[in-house]
């Protein structure tokens, strides 16, 4: 289940982007948390909903016709694909008039979720 980032989330939010090799400097870490702490660069939690506790994080920029997927961190238990594709089906349920995309880091993540969910609509692909 995907929860709107709250600032009583901070500490969990931190744990999992400290996941990332990007954010093991601590200030870097709080930087991008506190950066992100508005309407146009939501952060949005990821709620294991079989354990009750948070196990992933994705965090977005949303523009007018597109949501970008800049950070994405699953705990190394949920690092599922089926749970990485949950959250971005989810991501776009919450934005659905909007495209879902990624960065140089996340695209393939992106690319393959959208591959699936097309043949999951029965979509083919032209050979």
């Amino acid at each position: 289940m995907l929860v709107a980032y709250r600032k009583d989330y901070q500490k969990i939010a931190m744990g999992l982007l400290s996941l990332l090799p990007a954010f093991k400097d601590y200030h870097r870490l709080k930087l991008a948390v506190d950066w992100s702490d508005n309407e146009s660069e939501p952060i949005f939690l990821w709620q294991n909903e079989t354990i009750n506790q948070f196990t992933g994080i994705v965090v977005t920029s949303v523009g007018q016709y597109y949501v970008l997927v800049r950070q994405l961190s699953f705990t190394p238990s949920d690092r599922a694909g089926k749970n990485v594709f949950a959250l971005l089906s989810a991501l776009q349920e919450r934005y659905p008039q909007k495209r879902i995309m990624g960065t140089l880091s996340t695209q393939g993540l992106v690319t393959n979720w959208a591959r699936d969910r097309y043949f999951r609509q029965g979509g083919k692909l032209d050979d």
